[in-house]
């Protein structure tokens, strides 16, 4: 079994990708001062476990470009297209029944990228054989699932990171440092999502046949059904796994992010939760105290062609629009306006910030990890950290995401 531990380093967000696998992969200055002896770490190797949809469009492309900072070593899958796929670009990969094999084949961390309802088991089995994990979100919608893999965690001293790549944009995080900022000032924090969740996203991006979007599976319903428990009708259960569940929780973290440290939760604070159109749409608001209401809203979209996602932030002062690509596109980034005016001058200022191409949270969010479970002999200093990432996000904030939306899915009108 392997004794793998975290480094509990970081590394710097943001930063392009213009090195070779013989250089330093951490950007200068992010491991100490420039007259400290820096160690160049060899790539993380990691267990692909699930290599499907999410793990061809998303994590494995990026992984081709990050040679010198990740390479799969095995993969883990019962579906053999899925995994002669993953072979076909990455041929040195062994093909593993479980996580403790995966460390016989040289796995020294893993890549928990199935769908939601195998998370449990996947991670469990990682963190009993000593594996750090970055999971796909949702980790689970399920609380108690939650409760036993944060207890695994601290049994096994083995860190989970949850896959919320958006909080790895260095524009949100922009965003998330504004809301902070102005936490004072703050009246409504809005989110709203057009999603096509369509075939013509990510087609060209799967090296087979996309499966189409459809019913929940036997094994998911199970375990929606325990997640929110015999009283929840069918329609409850499917807008909790997409709108809700699927969907509008990573905004929800973000919030609970620009919320960090304010008092202000979102669980306990739920004023409404409705859903239309056969539950293709929702929208929840929240309340956290007199001065602040929280709204995101979820239309599913299938005709549309373009993903579109907006979140803002209104102070007494300031406004704060956030607009993000679909997470699949590397051809354009987010976009930050701030506007801000002085009511004694009339003076109103706008600042824009802009990611460039590839500045992307995926990309992002490999970077900032591998560097968190990479063996480091002298890493120096912790690298300053950016309030809106460190540490990585984790299991409680997994909990607290899960336990807002679940009291929607519960409320649901």
């Amino acid at each position: 079994m392997s004794t793998m531990r975290q480094a509990g380093q970081q590394g710097q967000p943001g930063v392009p990708d213009t090195l070779t696998a013989a250089e330093n992969p951490w950007p200068e200055g992010a491991s100490g001062s420039a007259d400290e002896p820096e160690s160049t770490p060899a790539p993380v190797r990691v267990v692909v476990i699930g290599a499907g949809k999410v793990a061809h469009a998303a994590h494995l492309r990026e992984i081709r470009d990050l040679p010198h900072l990740i390479r799969p070593v095995a993969v883990i899958d019962p579906d053999p297209a899925h995994r002669a796929a993953l072979m076909a670009g990455f041929p040195r990969t062994a093909v593993c029944g479980t996580p403790e094999e995966s460390v016989w084949a040289g796995a020294t961390a893993a890549l928990v990228l199935s769908p939601w309802w195998t998370h449990r088991e996947a991670v469990l089995g990682c963190l009993d054989a000593g594996l750090p994990v970055l999971c796909e979100k949702p980790v689970s919608l399920d609380p108690a699932e939650i409760d036993e893999l944060i207890a695994a965690e601290v049994r096994t001293g083995v860190p989970v990171t949850a896959g919320y790549m958006k909080r790895h944009d260095p524009v949100v995080q922009l965003f998330i440092e504004h809301c902070r900022e102005h936490a004072d000032t703050a009246r409504r924090i809005a989110v709203d999502i057009h999603d096509p969740n369509a075939p013509h996203l990510v087609d060209h991006l799967v090296p087979y046949p996309a499966p189409p979007v459809g019913p929940q599976p036997p094994p998911a319903e199970a375990a929606l059904a325990r997640a929110l428990g015999p009283g929840a009708s069918a329609l409850q259960r499917d807008v909790y796994a997409r709108g809700l569940g699927g969907s509008l929780i990573h905004q929800v973290n973000i919030v609970h992010a620009a919320l960090d440290g304010t008092g202000r939760a979102l669980h306990g604070s739920l004023e409404h939760s409705m859903q239309w159109a056969g539950g293709s749409a929702v929208s929840c608001r929240w309340r956290p105290d007199d001065d602040l209401v929280v709204e995101v809203s979820h239309l599913r979209v299938p005709a549309h062609r373009r993903y579109r996602e907006t979140l803002e932030f209104t102070g007494t002062d300031s406004v704060a629009t956030l607009t993000l690509p679909s997470p699949y596109a590397r051809d354009e980034g987010a976009t930050l306006h701030i506007d801000t005016w002085d009511a004694g001058t009339g003076m109103a200022t706008r600042r824009t910030h802009q990611a460039g191409p590839a500045r992307i949270g995926f990309r992002e969010q490999l970077r900032a990890w591998t560097r968190s479970v990479s063996w480091i002999p002298n890493p120096g200093p912790r690298p300053a950290p950016r309030p809106g990432i460190w540490p990585l996000p984790g299991l409680r904030e997994v909990r607290a995401d899960a336990l807002a939306v679940r009291e929607a899915a519960l409320r649901l009108t």
